[in-house]
């Protein structure tokens, strides 16, 4: 034996002994620390108060950056909008930053590149929003301008046609992905054709085409108000100097507004589980959608639902994801989402799968369904995911945007602005006793809907022969084959 592969023999030895002293030799053998206590964590006090023109200011200070965000909402989302006119709320949203009385779009996006801000306009399901991040200096300048787009937009004709086109094109580019033609059918399916949350926030290229300008001008003055908005101030700012800068940029709105209601969302009832799948011809993969509707996060048991599903599918050590991804390979995530909506809103698994591995991913996503409804959770399982939870929420919330999205939620969502107070330590208390009482009450297993868009060429067969429920076969549009 030369000596060159003499000491490459015994330095190899020698590596592996300490690996295997260091237990790296092969799987972990040593139980990871437990986690320590709930770092102490205080969430900024939430500030309010309200211009003589009805505007409602909410404020936040956050004095370790020079930086400011101002984001107004309005309650003129798509939940709002007739059934016939939808994809009005969107479009007046994404039309408000393309010019006003005596500036066009391209003027306004100049000046903002000017100060340096970053601004952006848009029309959700819950509001419409405006909103501008720009250093101190040249905030109340860039908030300003901001407001002018909100007040006094022009709606250019030309303008009108460009942003529809685009809505068409984001229509037709959504439904030539399985995951876009899933996401709808669910919702078509969980909920009544009346429920806002049955259509598309963007609307349908019928309802699109349909749409003018006198449409969104009317849309405009109907329902942008300050009586109807809130504005949120995050960042480095004094209470004197949120007052002073709200009144400058809002204070001369006077445009009224009568009251709307609360907003309804049917629920479509069923007596078992529906299986609906939608064709995409020649498709490599399938995306599959399990859930049900009817979650607010004004309900009482809001907090273990969140629990629940951080456990069932919300990261990736969560079920669904080492299920599908890790252990079968079906996947390169599965995941739960717990949508929330005025009304009612929804809870739902979705994973985009494998076409071969279809029918064999769907029966495992239904199990975990049923198995998060059935079984107790166990106890560090359960902690596992909280601690997750509750030591994450602090970074979230480290930046004016972060701070800005969870004030958003709260308003959209009707919460009291304080909520976030003593979130970490509401939902660190939750029990394994808590998640199996919410899920008993609250989920159906055998009364869910499962959506499959995929090729069904290849796996209609399959997934019929799996008898998950009863299955039907959609068209893109909603409308039922078979």
């Amino acid at each position: 034996m030369s000596v060159r592969l003499a000491t490459s023999k015994a330095l190899s030895l020698m590596v592996g002994a300490v690996l295997a002293t260091a237990g790296l030799g092969g799987a972990q053998s040593v139980t990871p620390p437990p986690p320590g206590t709930l770092r102490p964590y205080v969430f900024p006090p939430v500030e309010q108060f309200q211009l003589p023109n009805g505007l409602k200011v909410i404020l936040i200070q956050k004095h370790t950056l020079p930086v400011v965000e101002g984001r107004v909402l309005l309650d003129a989302g798509a939940q709002r909008e007739p059934a016939d006119k939808n994809g009005l709320a969107s479009l007046t949203g994404s039309l408000l930053a393309q010019g006003t009385g005596n500036m066009t779009g391209a003027e306004i996006a100049r000046a903002m590149d000017h100060f340096g801000a970053q601004y952006f306009t848009a029309g959700g399901y819950g509001a419409a929003l405006v909103d501008v991040v720009a250093l101190k200096t040249v905030f109340p300048q860039a908030l300003a301008l901001a407001a002018r787009t909100v007040i006094a937009p022009s709606f250019p004709e030309a303008e009108v046609s460009r942003v529809k086109n685009q809505a068409l094109a984001a229509y037709q580019q959504s439904h030539a992905r399985t995951a876009g033609l899933a996401a709808d059918a669910f919702v078509r399916a969980a909920f009544d054709s009346t429920a806002p949350f049955s259509r598309p926030v963007s609307g349908t290229p019928s309802t699109i085409s349909g749409l003018t300008r006198d449409d969104v001008v009317s849309w405009h003055r109907t329902m942008y108000s300050p009586s109807a908005a809130t504005l949120l101030l995050v960042g480095d700012l004094t209470a004197a100097e949120a007052r002073t800068i709200a009144q400058q940029a809002y204070g001369s709105w006077t445009a009224t507004r009568a009251p709307s209601g609360p907003v309804d969302n049917p629920i479509r009832s069923s007596a078992g589980t529906r299986v609906i799948l939608v064709d995409r011809p020649q498709s490599v993969q399938s995306s599959i959608v399990v859930g049900q509707a009817g979650f607010r996060a004004t309900d009482p048991d809001y907090l273990k639902m969140v629990a629940l599903n951080h456990v069932l599918g919300g990261g990736f050590s969560a079920r669904m994801n080492m299920n599908l991804r890790e252990k079968h390979g079906y996947t390169y995530g599965a995941f739960s989402n717990l949508d929330l909506r005025a009304g009612s809103g929804a809870f739902r698994i979705t994973s985009d799968v494998r076409t071969s591995a279809t029918d064999s991913a769907l029966v495992e996503a239904v199990n975990e369904y049923k198995r998060i409804a059935g079984e107790p959770v166990p106890v560090s399982e359960l902690q596992g995911a909280l601690n997750n939870l509750v030591s994450s929420f602090p970074s979230a919330v480290q930046t004016v945007q972060g701070l800005t999205g969870r004030i958003q939620q709260l308003i959209v969502w009707g919460l009291p602005v304080d909520f976030y107070t003593t979130y970490r330590e509401r939902l660190a208390a939750v029990t394994p006793d808590d998640v199996r009482q919410v899920a008993t009450s609250r989920l159906t297993p055998d009364n869910v809907i499962v959506v499959v868009a995929g090729d069904l060429s290849k796996i209609e067969a399959p997934i019929r022969a799996r008898n998950l429920g009863t299955v039907e076969v959609w068209d893109p549009n909603g409308k039922k084959i078979r």
